[in-house]
């Protein structure tokens, strides 16, 4: 009996340690931990949010312009385990920064299926199906929206000119947050082959852009094809002189030297050009 009440006891301390141990306005809950931060307004649950870059305990709704700066998702305090509010933070908001919770989203990149990679869409705090053109993610879906079943709302899209463009459907889905490079990105950065990309490297001295590769490519190419066509053209010239005027050799010998030259200046001049627009 005795030995019962002493591991009961044990069992209670460790109990209240273990719950007194949490941070205030802390708590783990669906996979990942939850924290309470302050906000201007209330959020609603499911809003992704990003920490205001004045004060670190105040959060604000996501922006599209501000996409790197996703933090979290706003959830709801009665499904937390545990839980303990600060009264001492304005519109105190729960926010999960991993795990997996309910999320705002759009049908506005199309439906999204479970295993879809999740961004912010044009709507402030709310994600929608990521393409191949944002850089960043918040994380996968869980759950599955179309805009056709259970919808939280609509709203509508517009351009820069105020015009309405389209109107979207709003639904909550189980997203598990993991912000991240955007693994399905498209690079429009212009290929360049790695032996011209070390070539560049070896005379700047540097990483060189594509675009000044290609440009000295092309000086260098019009600088090959200038040296050649003018000294083609004075050698056919000077040899067809010599056929009909053999006593003008030395003429024309002094002649054709200087075509020479010319072709070699004009080469020199082309690379240097190169060398210039790759080093500086």
């Amino acid at each position: 009996m005795k030995v019962s009440r002493i591991i009961l006891s044990l069992a209670i301390v460790i109990g209240v340690v273990a719950t007194t141990s949490l941070p205030v306005s802390a708590a783990t809950y669906g996979g990942g931990n939850v924290q309470g931060y302050a906000a201007d307004s209330a959020l609603d649950n499911g809003t992704i949010v990003q920490l205001d870059s004045k004060n670190g305990n105040t959060v604000k709704v996501s922006t599209q312009a501000q996409l790197d700066n996703m933090f979290g998702v706003t959830v709801d305090r009665t499904q937390l385990l545990v839980s303990s509010s600060n009264d001492a933070l304005k519109n105190e908001a729960f926010v999960a920064v991993s795990g997996t919770y309910n999320v705002l989203v759009s049908n506005e990149g199309g439906s999204v299926a479970v295993g879809d990679y999740i961004t912010l869409s044009l709507v402030n705090g709310v994600g929608m199906k990521a393409g191949t053109v944002e850089k960043t993610v918040f994380g996968r879906a869980a759950g599955t929206f179309d805009g056709k079943g259970v919808t939280v709302g609509t709203t509508t899209l517009k351009d820069t000119t105020g015009k309405t463009t389209r109107t979207v459907a709003l639904g909550l889905i189980p997203v598990t947050v993991n912000i991240q490079h955007n693994p399905n990105e498209k690079s429009t950065t212009v290929k360049v082959p790695d032996a011209l990309q070390r070539i560049g490297v070896a005379i700047a001295e540097k990483e060189v852009s594509p675009i000044r590769i290609y440009l000295s490519m092309g000086i260098t190419a019009i600088s090959i094809i200038a040296a050649v066509a003018i000294l083609y053209s004075g050698v056919r010239s000077g040899v067809i002189s010599i056929g009909r005027n053999p006593m003008s050799k030395r003429s024309i010998f002094r002649a054709l030297l200087q075509i020479i030259l010319t072709s070699i200046l004009i080469l020199i001049i082309g690379l240097f050009a190169v060398y210039l627009l790759l080093k500086l």
